[in-house]
């Protein structure tokens, strides 16, 4: 081995640890927990890490990113009731320096998507989820989360602003089947608003509904099934947003957020 090559080998090593060491850890302000689905989880992105929620915190919508903390507890396929009985647990039971501050939930598809057409009963577990994160351990709850080590109730969310959407529409090439999903689509929208506003928010915390629906009607390019490979049958097709479809998500999310501002 040449000097050179001793030279710069020994400089690789001295170095290297000065750089990984410049990173600073800035205090955090704000903390931001998404929630729900596989669209909450950033699926149909490419990379998923270009999902909505993800693009929320990557474009400091809710705080520089220097000040703000970010967890996705969403999941692929999650369910309604997987939302309000697992998720907001976790959220409320979790223990960090920060309680969230902000939080974005997409969740309920699935259901209907998997058979469920009690659409009202969709929406109600949503909005219970809701009233948990809100409210557990009060009289507004009728089952409150408790936290199975030390047997005590966890604390609800405080100076909580939560973002809750509907869903995008989702254009399919078969009249029938694409009349069924934009009722069950546009019943969502209405069940969600109607029940939500018979949650108490306590004072300090903010809630809102996130109009997807509305804005995605007659827009092409959101949806994978309008994708090459997203249609295969009837019922076989992709219901994920595209990286258009997420970015539009993410747009609406930062309207919404910047309405109640």
């Amino acid at each position: 081995m040449s000097r050179f090559l001793i030279w710069a080998a020994a400089l690789g090593v001295v170095v290297a640890p000065a750089v990984a060491h410049a990173q600073i850890n800035f205090e955090k302000t704000g903390y931001h927990v998404a929630m729900g689905d596989s669209v909450a989880a950033g699926e149909g992105a490419m990379p998923v890490t270009n999902g909505y929620a993800y693009r929320l915190y990557d474009e400091g919508i809710f705080g520089r990113k220097q000040e703000m903390d970010f967890a996705n507890v969403a999941v692929r396929g999650g369910r309604s009731w997987e939302f309000r009985d697992h998720q907001v647990a976790q959220v409320l039971c979790a223990t960090p320096g920060q309680r969230p501050t902000v939080v974005t939930i997409t969740a309920g598809a699935n259901d209907f998507l998997r058979g469920d057409n009690n659409i009202l009963l969709i929406a109600s577990r949503v909005v219970e989820g809701i009233n948990r994160l809100l409210n557990n351990n009060t009289a507004f709850v009728s089952s409150t989360i408790i936290d199975p080590v030390t047997g005590q109730a966890c604390p609800a969310l405080s100076n909580v602003t939560i973002l809750v959407s509907n869903y995008y529409s989702i254009p399919h090439p078969i009249p029938q089947v694409d009349a069924l999903l934009d009722s069950a689509l546009s019943g969502f929208d209405g069940a969600l608003r109607y029940l939500l506003q018979f949650t108490h928010v306590p004072a300090g915390s903010k809630v809102a509904v996130v109009d997807l629906y509305t804005p995605s009607l007659g827009r092409g390019g959101l949806v994978l099934i309008q994708r090459r490979g997203g249609f295969t049958s009837a019922f076989d097709f992709d219901v994920h947003p595209t990286n258009a479809g997420h970015a539009f998500i993410a747009g609406e999310f930062a309207a919404a957020w910047k309405n109640l501002q």
